[in-house]
């Protein structure tokens, strides 16, 4: 259970100590290390055997550092290692001194000479130490200095000095983890230290844990912790518990419950998932693609747990918006509470709040922009395709599409414009997305059947609902622009978790959903063609999306490093085409990759063998079914060309320019 005391301190505490440390750096800890009388012994007599006039400097140092004269210290030291470069652990004594200095430089080239001649832990400590003093405001040379740190640690697990060094750096980092196991292991090491102590009330302050803090301060006081630190720790402790007093607790179980629902969306929206997986292979009781017994149930539960995701999305706008408000308002306490104030950082977090909370603003009020999803056909100029649409639908027993537009692409889509209202009424515009790059080598039977699975989706209604579902997405990718733009796109704010998190949440209870329209579309096409034929007709889409792509990368290749004019993209021959063993390749690759739980559609090979597994007879052929698809349009070259010219538009946009022909 969690204690009360975590409660009420643990979100205050680990806003006002541990910016206090960062902001004080490597003196947030001012102590003054016990001597180790072995190991000075030790040091001593290293030089004592080789330098008699060395060692006698060198003793007069130490003597200059146990009665705190600074100055001296420094000059012996120097004279010692000027005389004996070799002594390394003057070297190292050095290294400190010049950064007591603030002479950085000279101290880490000192520290580096120590440690490349012996990479011992007292080297690597030092170095460690000379690194972090270095960087009073945080920067590039921490990471090193939590290196050196660390492997003086794994060389000396029992080293007091090393674990110590270690704290300071990774407190520097922010690596929690290994501060906490570096304290615990002062905890072994020197339980009755007063910067040992220290370190263990902070680690135990930032987790919550303020009696245990506070009981661990007040004794490092009385083994020496000067005043002045002593005061500000414990003003902080104080002053970290009354604001969660107030309003910890029950913040507390809010956000649990919050997160409560998110987990059970999340895992509805798994089940559901396995659900669809297991139903799409079932053999169904009708000729048709209607929803039925579990997939009728799937297909309302779905509808069901995607509106209440929506609805927790919506609702949970306001509480992240108050979280982000209240964890700024909490790091400017913590500085006033500290009694200082670092303007940049404050400015910092206060763009931030601003930026997540305009993104969070902007979410709310995002409209969706009706523009055309290619370039629209006049149907008064395709009979042949207008009453292929037309008898599609027939069969499917729907409304035929009113509108198609083509794109330079593979893709095949149907969708609805006009608003909720007019869904409603049955007076929305009905549009088809037919890709150019698709119809080469694609006979009318197998268009025909892939057309009746876009139907398919009108006749479920596919296309009619989702407004919410498509809001919230909207929303999402709103939120997460107007982040990154304002530069609050941290892994610290709040708001980008929620952005994060939520978003795959929803791809996975939304993309559920899909999946099972898919399957059910899937049936529609089957038994209104036959399943070999829609087999056909999807593995032709599959394998002409990844030959098109193949046929594009090498065509602009050539064609821009030629700098040379293009006036039919589908038509140009690249002298150097694509390897065929590799298309092949990559078309079974496409065929059987693994789904996962976030993709909207089952992969190709799971869908024709669920509708070959449904055995739906193929009608008769009319004459036109064996023609290429590209008969049902008038001007093949025409339209091309003009894909071709959306193609080049598009690329000029991104700097890329192709002459026209």
């Amino acid at each position: 259970m969690v204690s009360s005391v975590r409660m009420r301190g643990v979100v205050t505490v680990v806003a006002v100590v541990l910016v206090a440390l960062f902001a004080r750096g490597a003196r947030a800890a001012p102590y003054r290390a016990p001597v180790d009388e072995a190991l000075e012994k030790r040091i001593q007599a290293e030089i004592d055997a080789k330098d008699a006039e060395g060692a006698r400097l060198f003793a007069q140092a130490t003597a200059a550092r146990d009665r705190e004269d600074a100055a001296t210290y420094g000059d012996l030291l120097e004279k010692v290692h000027s005389r004996d470069p070799w002594f390394l652990h003057a070297t190292r004594r050095l290294c400190g001194v010049e950064s007591s200095r603030d002479h950085h430089e000279r101290a880490i080239a000192l520290c580096r000479e120590a440690y490349a001649k012996d990479p011992s832990p007292l080297n690597a400590t030092g170095l460690a130490g000379a690194l972090l003093a270095a960087d009073g405001t945080g920067g590039a040379h921490l990471n090193e200095a939590l290196d050196r740190a660390q492997e003086a640690v794994r060389a000396e697990p029992n080293d007091y000095y090393a674990q110590l060094m270690l704290c300071q750096v990774a407190l520097r980092l922010k690596v929690m983890g290994a501060f906490s196991e570096s304290v615990g292991a002062l905890r072994r090491i020197a339980p009755h230290d007063a910067a040992a102590l220290f370190f263990m009330s902070l680690d135990d302050a930032q987790q919550g844990r303020l009696d245990v803090a506070r009981e661990e301060l007040e004794e490092a006081h009385r083994q020496g912790l000067p005043d002045e630190q002593y005061d500000k720790l414990s003003g902080l402790l104080d002053d970290a518990r009354s604001p969660v007093e107030r309003y910890g607790k029950p913040a507390f179980f809010a956000f649990v419950a919050w997160l409560a629902t998110f987990a059970l969306l999340l895992a509805l929206g798994a089940i559901l998932s396995r659900a669809t997986m297991r139903a799409s292979g079932e053999v169904p009781t009708e000729r048709t693609g209607h929803a039925r017994g579990g997939a009728a149930l799937l297909r309302r539960t779905y509808r069901f747990v995607l509106w209440v995701t929506c609805a927790y999305y919506y609702a949970s706008l306001p509480l992240l918006a108050v979280g982000v408000v209240v964890l700024g308002a909490g790091f400017v306490y913590a500085c006033l509470a500290m009694g200082q104030i670092p303007i940049k950082l404050v400015l910092i977090v206060g763009i931030i709040v601003l930026s997540s909370l305009w993104a969070i603003l902007k979410s709310v009020l995002v409209r969706g922009k009706d523009e055309d999803p290619g370039e629209k056909l006049a149907m008064a100029d395709q009979a042949r395709l207008r009453a292929v649409l037309d008898e599609v639908a027939a069969r499917i027993g729907t409304r035929p599409v009113d509108s198609v537009y083509v794109t330079p692409g593979t893709e095949v889509a149907v969708l609805e414009r006009g608003g909720l209202l007019r869904q409603l009424r049955g007076k929305s515009e009905r549009c088809l997305v037919l890709g150019a790059a698709v119809l080469d080598g694609m006979r009318v039977r197998e268009l025909k059947a892939i057309l009746a699975h876009e139907y398919g989706h009108f006749h479920n209604e596919d296309t009619a609902g989702g407004g919410f579902a498509l809001a919230v997405r909207r929303s999402l990718m709103t939120m997460a622009v107007h982040l990154v733009r304002g530069g609050a796109a941290s892994n610290l704010n709040p708001a980008w978790w929620f952005v994060k998190g939520f978003h795959s949440a929803f791809l996975r209870i939304s993309q559920g959903a899909s999946r099972l329209q898919e399957v059910l579309a899937d049936r529609w096409a089957a038994f209104a063609y036959g399943s070999e034929a829609f087999a056909r007709g999807l593995r032709h889409v599959v394998a002409r999306s990844v030959r098109f792509d193949s046929h594009v990368d090498a065509s602009l290749g050539e064609v821009v490093a030629a700098k040379q004019p293009l006036a039919n993209l589908y038509a140009f021959v690249p002298q150097k085409a694509a390897d065929p063993s590799a298309i092949d390749a990559a078309v079974d690759e496409a065929m059987t990759r693994a789904s996962s739980p976030f993709d909207s559609h089952p992969r190709p090979a799971d869908r024709i063998a669920w509708v070959t597994r449904i055995a739906a007879p193929a009608p008769p052929e009319s004459s036109e079914d064996n023609e290429d698809a590209w008969a049902l349009l008038a001007d093949r070259t025409v339209i091309e060309e003009r894909m071709t010219d959306e193609v080049r538009t598009r690329l000029a946009k991104r700097g890329i320019r192709i002459q026209a022909a």
